[in-house]
């Protein structure tokens, strides 16, 4: 636990301000030696939708490991991806997809997303193992999808928000600087760093801001990541650069849409629906370009 809450603390975030601060009060709490809950809670667990053919209807749901070899043929996989992804998060979410994407009876895979965002160690690998799926893959938004989460769904084939109040965007990068030497001082503790004389430049960021207040060297960090985030979106979605989008704002469902962050505004269900055809479809895409290889060998 104690590994993860430094991870935290020494993290860039691509995530909303809002609830960036929603968390101050446990970091606190943790800085002043109070229990904090440090046992993982058991979040959404992924599952597969079978059907009834032809019909198209929903015949049962299953909970199950992503790799069990007795689902039904033509699933799809479900995979929540809930609250602030951190680092280990999307780890965890890249063996389900590889799980999903070598199970034969599953066609597609639908990411129900719920996140204001999280950190940038790696959110990119995360939607470039997305985006690099055989499988077709539709994100549907139930609640949020913002900041890191706008990256992740931006990777999947078709986006899809469940209610006109379902926030969308956020497409920007920021860092904060903790400075705890104020409080470290008021109880007892003074830390003093020395550096080898030949270590120039480390923590250049660091001393820059803490010796002189220059933050340059901290932005053209941030710009960095911000520029790989864009160029993520531009290249994912088509949306050109001039767009209004790249201010950072977030939107509901509808503006979402309007700006091409989305394609459409419907029910769970429905989206249920879009993920399982565009599943046979590659499939039977598949199976053609397998029968004509073999009709040319």
């Amino acid at each position: 636990m104690l590994n993860r809450i430094f991870s935290i603390l020494g993290a860039q975030w691509l995530i909303r301000q809002d609830t960036a601060i929603s968390y101050l009060p446990v970091l606190i709490a943790f800085i002043k030696g109070q229990d904090i809950l440090t046992k993982p809670t058991d979040g959404p667990k992924p599952y597969v939708f079978g059907w009834s053919n032809p019909e198209k209807k929903i015949e049962t749901v299953k909970w199950c490991h992503l790799y069990d070899p007795d689902i039904a043929d033509n699933s799809v996989a479900v995979i929540p991806i809930d609250g602030v992804i951190c680092s280990w998060d999307s780890v965890y979410l890249m063996k389900l997809i590889h799980e999903a994407e070598e199970n034969p009876r599953i066609n597609s895979i639908l990411f129900v997303v719920n996140s204001p965002g999280g950190m940038v160690s790696q959110i990119d690998v995360l939607a470039n193992t997305i985006k690099g799926l055989s499988k077709p893959s539709v994100s549907v938004v139930m609640g949020m999808a913002a900041s890191a989460a706008m990256w992740v769904i931006s990777a999947t084939n078709y986006r899809i928000a469940t209610s006109p109040m379902d926030i969308i965007g956020s497409i920007g990068t920021k860092t904060s600087i903790e400075d705890y030497a104020v409080l470290l001082e008021k109880i007892g503790i003074k830390i003093t760093d020395i550096y080898a004389t030949l270590a120039t430049r480390k923590d250049e960021v660091w001393r820059a801001f803490k010796e002189t207040g220059e933050t340059k060297l901290i932005l053209d960090r941030v710009d960095f990541v911000n520029g790989i985030f864009h160029q993520a979106i531009q290249n994912n979605l088509n949306i050109p650069a001039e767009s209004e989008v790249f201010t950072g704002a977030d939107y509901f469902a509808a503006q979402a849409q309007s700006f091409g962050l989305i394609n459409e505004i419907t029910t769970m269900q429905n989206a249920l629906i879009k993920v399982y055809e565009l599943g046979l479809a590659n499939k039977l895409i598949n199976q053609s370009k397998s029968i004509n290889f073999k009709n040319n060998l």
